[in-house]
């Protein structure tokens, strides 16, 4: 039994703007399962928790889905090249020590270029390299950004502001508000030509973001991650207030570009230490680099490298937003350079990265790389749709799967469904292209190849499944030092180039999900209506079981997910475990998957949050299931339903 955690909300959330304006190789064991069984609504079950408890993304504002405009009824106009996105202020992204005119990441944005670009109303700079007219394009923008479930006036979301990429398999998000032309959103086009051009993967009605950003159309950013990419380079020279001897093991802190982000995971404090002082999501960032031509389009930023987690120990995130610490104890700028390279007709991209040493510098020096990636869904929690993880494909060598103690077979897709290790499970260094899919073979939209392309330092290709940060991260290291550092005064390093491809295969299934209210279609010992949902307090009931139910016999005889949608109203009072869910058969009087979850596994209060059981139903077909919640008369619980999907 694997246990995942997922956000889900009620409907498509509009998006207003598209209508009005850390890597070591994990040794542990894998997190036990809970062995408790009990029979009958109302037997009691008692046990450890076995939830790696994971923080919330940041709160959002309530979304009204009826009373926000449509997206897909967006008038068009002609592209226009002569309307430039205005330049916003962004002096608060300098450390205290910094000229304000020290900041060539705020340059003035280039000319506009030959091609295709342009801009619809109410979207972003677009670049329509599809087979598909203009208003076919917009209309499959508004759906994809709407989709994300950012709320009106939410400056966290897309803007006019930002740009988006349109080829034949690929539509991509570049958020330029708040971050340097990050890559928070990539859809899979189905490459037709016309107006038969559509979104490969879907979650229910609303098109699907490959990456973490939005992926449950909630509006949320990941908890961990400053939006879809992780990006982190450590430094060995401490501060006056760190251990000397810091710089002997991993890091004494880390550096990174300075972008707006609000990490509220509490696994990672250091992180947590520096979110004071940096951009919002107002901070305008334009690319010093802008090449469209008809094959495509190249785009590149660069910003200072500064400290961005604080490893003092005591995370108070002293000297955070500061430039690059030499050994001689001054601070000095260091230029870190991200960009893109899309290519029109391509279901991969590149992405970019190179650093540079600015003349009068010392010697620019580090004792590892740039390390991270993509982050494709939450982690442990995935996404249901986005369990790459289940099969690996080693290119060109057979690979070592060190945490479970296997071997994966080069050319060969290799079962990796194991269940979730505790802490992160990192392959690194792996010296050759890997894919991932959710199926023993390619699956359009849902299976991905990942590998350096650079012209030299490229066998740091690797992933992370993160339980510390929150996320599924396809990536590993580049510009390693020893490799393609040291770098001189007046120096840059060669441009690493990581490519993702998201190559074509069978089609994706669209999971077919059932849900099951917990006000009208769920049985209930005790409790009321409260709201859209059903709810216990402990100055009204005592334990037993919530809900239970609905005794279906049609959910077949293959392997379902099984999502219980709950909230609590205290996250911080004594972590307590409030609630046992699981799953009945009850023809056969047994237990199929169970898991108790403790006040620590939610995250924020009164926000719904999924908490989703894997169960295979292999010879139960016609079987009565039940689902059932057994309160544990420790804290306020709200259910609002249950969900079940194939797997």
């Amino acid at each position: 039994m694997k246990l995942t955690m997922q956000r889900v909300r009620r409907g498509v959330m509009p998006l207003c703007v598209l209508a009005c304006a850390e890597l070591s190789v994990s040794g542990s064991e894998p997190a036990p399962t809970s062995g408790d069984a009990r029979v009958g609504p109302s037997a009691d079950a008692r046990g450890p928790p076995d939830l790696a408890p994971r923080p919330s993304p940041r709160d959002a504002a309530s979304r009204d889905a009826e009373d926000a405009p449509s997206l897909t009824d967006l008038p068009t106009s002609p592209l226009d090249d002569r309307m430039a996105p205005p330049l916003m202020a962004a002096i608060d992204l300098l450390p205290p020590d910094a000229d304000p005119t020290d900041a060539p990441d705020l340059a003035p944005p280039p000319p506009p270029p030959d091609g295709p670009r342009g801009r619809f109303p109410g979207l972003p700079l677009v670049y329509n390299h599809a087979p598909a007219s203009d208003a076919r394009v917009a209309t499959l923008i508004a759906e994809a950004l709407g989709g994300l479930g950012f709320g009106p006036g939410d400056p966290s979301g897309p803007q006019p502001e930002d740009r988006v990429f349109v080829g034949r398999y690929l539509m991509a998000w570049i958020d330029e508000t708040g971050f340097y032309g990050k890559m928070n959103g990539l859809w899979r086009l189905n490459g037709v030509a016309g107006d038969a051009l559509d979104f490969e993967v879907r979650d229910g009605d609303r098109p699907l973001n490959f990456l973490i950003v939005g992926e449950r159309g909630d509006g949320q950013f990941p908890p961990g991650y400053p939006g879809a990419e992780h990006i982190e380079f450590p430094s060995g020279v401490p501060e006056p207030n760190d251990d000397p001897t810091c710089g002997d093991g991993d890091w004494c802190n880390q550096y990174a570009l300075n972008e707006a982000t609000n990490i509220t995971d509490r696994d990672i404090p250091w992180w947590r230490a520096c979110n004071n002082g940096g951009p919002t999501f107002e901070t305008r960032f334009l690319p010093i680099e802008e090449d469209e031509t008809e094959g495509g389009l190249r785009l590149m930023y660069e910003g200072p490298l500064v400290k961005e987690a604080d490893g003092d120990g005591t995370h108070d995130g002293d000297d955070c937003h500061a430039h690059w610490l030499f050994e001689d104890g001054v601070r000095r700028r260091v230029n870190l350079r991200v960009g893109y390279e899309f290519r029109r007709d391509d279901f991969a991209f590149d992405r970019l990265m190179q650093l540079s040493n600015p003349e009068g510098n010392p010697t620019f020096d580090g004792p590892m790389s740039l390390i991270g990636g993509f982050v494709i869904t939450s982690w442990p929690n995935a996404h249901i749709v986005k369990r790459l993880d289940q099969y690996l494909r080693p290119e060109l060598r057979d690979q070592a799967d060190t945490a479970h103690g296997l071997t994966l077979r080069r050319q060969a897709w290799n079962d990796h469904d194991r269940p979730v290790v505790a802490g992160d499970e990192i392959f690194a260094w792996m010296g050759q292209p890997v894919s991932l899919s959710v199926a023993p073979g390619f699956v359009t939209g849902r299976s991905v190849t990942l590998s350096h392309e650079g012209a030299s330092d490229n066998d740091d290709v690797g992933f992370c499944l993160c339980s510390v940060h929150g996320g599924f991260e396809l990536g590993g290291g580049l510009i390693h030092g020893g490799l393609s550092l040291p770098l001189a005064a007046g120096q840059s390093s060669p441009e690493a180039r990581r490519r993702l491809s998201l190559p074509p295969g069978l089609a994706p299934r669209e999971p077919q999900v059932r849900v099951f209210e917990a006000e009208v279609d769920l049985a209930h010992n005790f409790g009321r209506l409260d709201g859209d949902g059903w709810s216990a307090n402990t100055a009204q009931e005592d334990e037993g079981h919530l809900i239970y139910g609905p005794y279906a016999n049609d959910l077949g005889d293959a392997a379902i997910a099984v999502g219980f949608r709950m909230l609590v109203d205290n996250v911080d009072a004594e972590d307590l475990r409030v609630v046992i869910l699981d799953v009945f058969d009850a023809d056969a009087a047994e237990i199929l998957a169970s898991v108790p979850v403790s006040r620590a596994d939610f995250i924020v209060p009164f926000q719904y949050q999924d908490f989703t059981l894997d169960v295979s139903l292999v010879g139960r077909a016609g079987h009565r299931i039940e689902t059932r919640v057994y309160w544990e008369d420790t804290s306020y619980v709200k259910v609002d339903h249950v969900s079940v999907r194939p797997r």
